[in-house]
């Protein structure tokens, strides 16, 4: 790794776990959606028939969770890209003796590795809550399916933050984008229950396939998941590579 990748990496650590309050927001709506379910809903929903298989309504649940802990989190990492470009910090990292690829991937790890960690807290903070007892398997491809989630969305919203220039319709996009997407998927409930409408709407959101991705290696391991986590990767790749595309464009016209 190069020296400018790490100080790229060093720096968005800094830059991202500064801000003491956009990291606790990114938390407490996860730890009122447990509340939530270990006080009143897991008792009023029991059990959800998932591709012909009872399972428990928290084990159901937990991937939605996890995942809407993930679209926090990548929510700002999006923002600090954009507010970087909008404040011209970005001009004047382009302008230093460093690579466009070290700048490229220094964001990508450190934004990434964020999401990722946010995303390990609320799995852990649904284990302590709901005392999970998946076998070992299961955990393997929940945590391959949750890493590959992870890059995706990530990589989505930096690729968003590259497309969108004004403040305020950003804003409003990246607060409206995550739940119309978390709530547009089979989260909390099966795809089966939901309108016909919104059954067709679930096969091109990509929240889907990494509910989809979690829950399936959570519930039945990594035979069932390991495709989707192979697509997961293979479309956070081609995110990455139009970032990269964007950005050394931008950088080419300075």
């Amino acid at each position: 790794m190069s020296t400018g990748t790490r100080a790229i990496i060093y720096r968005d650590y800094l830059l991202l776990t500064r801000n003491r309050t956009n990291l606790l927001l990114a938390v407490v709506p996860t730890a009122i959606y447990l509340l939530m379910f270990a006080t009143s809903l897991s008792a009023l929903v029991g059990t959800v028939t998932y591709h012909g298989v009872a399972v428990s309504y928290p084990e159901f649940a937990i991937p939605a969770i996890i995942l809407s802990s993930m679209l926090a989190a990548s929510t700002t990492t999006g923002t600090s890209l954009f507010q970087e470009e909008v404040g011209g910090m970005a001009v004047e990292l382009w302008s230093y003796p460093m690579s466009r690829l070290s700048y490229i991937v220094g964001k990508i790890i450190a934004t990434t590795a964020l999401v990722l960690v946010q995303s390990v807290a609320a799995l852990l903070l649904g284990v302590l809550v709901f005392r999970l007892t998946w076998p070992a398997e299961n955990w393997l491809a929940l945590a391959l399916g949750t890493l590959a989630a992870s890059l995706l969305f990530n990589a989505f919203y930096l690729l968003v933050a590259t497309f969108v220039h004004d403040f305020q319709r950003f804003m409003v996009l990246i607060n409206v984008l995550g739940p119309l997407l978390l709530f547009s998927s089979p989260s909390f409930y099966p795809v089966e229950q939901m309108p016909a409408v919104l059954q067709v709407v679930t096969r091109f959101n990509p929240v889907t396939y990494g509910i989809e991705a979690i829950r399936g290696g959570a519930v039945f391991g990594l035979g069932a998941n390991w495709p989707l986590v192979v697509g997961l990767l293979a479309a956070a790749a081609v995110l990455m590579a139009a970032i990269a595309a964007i950005m050394a464009r931008r950088i080419r016209q300075l």
